[in-house]
Parts: C-alpha cells; sequence; structure tokens
C-alpha cells in the first residue's frame, strides 16, 4: 500500500503525518512537489510514485474575506486541481480515494436544518463564497460519476470549521478560529484591546484537526462505504468561540466588536447522524479543550508557524 497526500504541508497534512503508524507507506505531496493546477505535472508525479489509495487535501482555501476578494481563482484553481488529482487516480488505477469537501459549500437558505448529507446541491451557497463552493460540489458530483462510470470507491467528507496546530495564522487569509487565535495572542502579547470583527451573532460548528485526521484514517483504510459524510461537532456563535479564546489566554484586555465588517453566512449547521452511524463510539474532543491545546501551541511556536 502507498498512500498519496496531496496538501501534506497544511495542517492536515501534517496532522496526518503524525498520527499513521506507518510512514514509509504515505507520501505527502507538497506544493513545491507538483503543481496540482497543471495536469501533466500531476501525472508525473502519480507516474513516479504509483500510489495505490489517495487523500487529497490540498486546495486554494482562505477566510471569509479571501473568499470574497478571490472568487474567480478560489474556483478556477480548485476545480483544476481537483480535475487533475481525479483524472491522475483513474489513469493510474487508485481504487480508493478520500475527498475532502467544505460545509460552506451548503446552500446559504435550505429548506431545513440542520442539513444533511443529501442537500448539498440543494439551492445557491452564500454569495460571499459561491467560488470556493461550487468548486467544491463539483468534486461531490465528480466523485460520484467517477464512482459509477468506473467502478471506483472514491468517498467524499464534509468537514465543518477546522482548527487546530499547523493552521495558517494569517491575519488576513485564514479562517475565523486561527484569525481570532493571532489576534488575540497579539493582544494579550501588547497588552491591548481586541476588536472582533462582525456582530459575533453567526453560528458555526468546529472540528478540531486531529479528530478529523482519524475519521480520514477510518474512512480509506477501514471501510469500504462511498457515502458522503458530514463531519461535524456541535455549535456555537462566533462570540462565544472567540469568548472561549479569552478564557484560553486569561486575556485581560477589552471584548470590542465592529459590526461594520462582514458577517457571512448566519447559519449553516449540519448534521452527523450519518457519521456516527458508520463510527457510533467516535469521540469529539470538547472545543474548549480544542482551543486549549491550539493556543498552546501556537505560544509555543508563534516564530515558526504560518502567519
Amino acid at each position: 500500500m502507498k498512500v498519496l497526500v496531496t496538501g501534506g504541508n497544511g495542517m492536515m497534512g501534517k496532522c496526518l503525518s503524525e498520527i499513521v503508524t506507518d510512514p514509509s507507506e504515505w507520501i505527502f505531496l507538497k506544493s513545491k512537489d507538483c503543481d496540482l493546477r497543471d495536469i501533466n505535472s500531476v501525472m508525473n508525479y502519480f507516474d513516479k510514485h504509483k500510489p495505490t489509495h489517495v487523500v487529497h487535501l490540498a486546495a486554494n482555501v482562505g477566510g471569509l474575506y479571501k473568499n470574497m476578494r478571490e472568487k474567480v481563482s478560489m474556483f478556477r484553481d480548485n476545480v483544476r486541481m481537483n480535475e487533475n488529482v481525479l483524472e491522475a487516480c483513474n489513469e493510474y488505477n487508485v481504487q480508493r480515494g478520500i475527498f475532502v469537501l467544505t460545509s460552506c459549500m451548503y446552500p446559504c437558505n435550505p429548506s431545513k436544518f440542520p442539513m444533511d448529507e443529501t442537500m448539498i446541491h440543494e439551492s445557491e451557497p452564500h454569495f460571499s463564497n459561491e467560488g470556493y463552493a461550487y468548486a467544491k460540489r463539483m468534486l461531490e458530483m465528480q466523485c460520484r460519476n467517477y464512482n459509477e462510470q468506473y467502478g471506483r470507491e472514491y468517498m467524499c467528507l464534509i468537514p465543518v470549521n477546522l482548527y487546530g496546530p499547523h493552521d495558517n495564522f494569517n491575519l488576513d487569509d485564514s479562517h475565523v478560529v486561527p484569525a481570532a487565535i493571532h489576534k488575540l495572542y497579539l493582544a494579550d502579547r501588547d497588552g491591548t484591546d481586541y476588536t472582533m470583527f462582525g456582530t459575533g451573532t453567526p453560528v458555526r460548528q468546529f472540528l478540531y484537526s486531529y479528530d478529523f485526521a482519524k475519521i480520514i484514517v477510518k474512512s480509506l483504510l477501514e471501510c469500504q462505504s462511498t457515502k458522503t459524510l458530514i463531519c461535524c461537532n456541535n455549535e456555537v456563535t462566533i462570540r462565544e468561540m472567540i469568548e472561549l479564546i479569552v478564557k484560553c489566554y486569561n486575556f485581560k484586555g477589552n471584548l470590542l466588536n465592529d459590526a461594520s465588517k462582514a458577517d457571512g453566512c448566519m447559519k449553516k449547521t449540519v448534521d452527523n447522524t450519518e457519521l456516527l452511524k458508520m463510527y457510533p463510539d467516535f469521540e469529539f474532543t470538547d472545543l474548549e479543550k480544542g482551543l486549549k491545546m491550539t493556543v498552546e501551541w501556537i505560544k509555543k511556536n508563534y516564530d515558526s508557524c504560518r502567519k
């Protein structure tokens, strides 16, 4: 067995590299090794390594404000990467693969909450991230089509907002949790107040990165299903999440908010019933505990982390 992981230098790639039992069977592809947007580069890489399994994590990804600024490249880059990896998987007879989607591709005005796996294409995603959202929807469709036409076992996993060590903590492009952790790190260090962007009222679900890494490994190696699965935990408001980070730092400054900044979609709650049917004994990391471990990690690794 030889497992190829795209996005090997990102948060999830590093998490996977830390939990796999036999690292010699895993190849962690970094962006400098292969441009996944270039089909020739992808085919050459697959020809060189001949993987038997694939975990496709790589994506042009970012938080709300990057999605709003760069809709064209968020769609173009991700569609190219996804289709090239799928084509190479089929060409080199990769029978089983895990392809990572995102809960932000779901409709912004669904027929019901919580949303389940059948509702991905029900209506339009939120306008703020439609480029990225539609690229991920197309990946789900193509995995189904490859399974049907070529008899493959390509399975899609849908995580909610991921966070944890090794994340991208860039203040302009990162997701809400790493951005808040970084901003509070600076406010705590410098003795200043903290200003939260938006109203803080949208609700979100957050998933600790090592929990998702365990789900990926189980889905790749321990089951034969190709059923798309939502991977999520309980939901909280953005403000509640930030207040937990404030608690992790024992932050003494004022917690302010700038309501002129965009909130994004107010609610996109999804349901993990199917996941728990497949893995009934799976235990999620409590949000406060996961945030505390992430805060402790950035304190130790601030100088070298992605920011």
